[in-house]
């Protein structure tokens, strides 16, 4: 079987490293882009078992981002964690009424990271979808 597939759209360098690598020694395969249209264009070739979006994305925002995967019929099932820099809960409604499952400010607790992700992996494989890896180092 092979390892969930997370893919990380985020152009901050610094957090995405932290995340990417935090997850591979979780046992999870990566896949990122730095900007909204590449990632767009990622998570549907992918079709990754669960997304970390931010919405401050260049090209395109994460809410675009989303909103592209929810009308794709292919991947409009893949579970969302929005990762943001965002506080407000004007962004945590719009991003929870686009479609995402979870958001998760930053900074965040890499072990929460984790536990939601390990959620959200598990809810994609409920949906008939493999891999199901049901557990995760945290």
């Amino acid at each position: 079987m092979r390892s969930p597939r997370v893919f990380i759209a985020e152009d901050d360098d610094g957090v995405l490293d932290l995340v990417r690598v935090r997850l591979e020694l979780a046992g999870y395969s990566t896949s990122f882009a730095r900007d909204g249209v590449a990632a767009a264009s990622g998570i549907l070739n992918e079709l990754p078992d669960a997304v970390i979006l931010d919405i401050g994305l260049p090209l395109r925002s994460g809410f675009e981002v989303l909103q592209e995967i929810r009308a794709n019929v292919r991947a409009q099932d893949i579970p969302v964690l929005m990762l943001t820099a965002r506080h407000e809960s004007s962004d945590v409604q719009k991003a929870l009424s686009l479609g995402a499952q979870d958001y998760l400010a930053k900074p965040f607790d890499d072990k929460k990271l984790l536990v939601r992700i390990g959620r959200l992996v598990q809810m994609r494989a409920r949906l008939g979808h493999q891999p199901t890896q049901t557990t995760y180092q945290v």
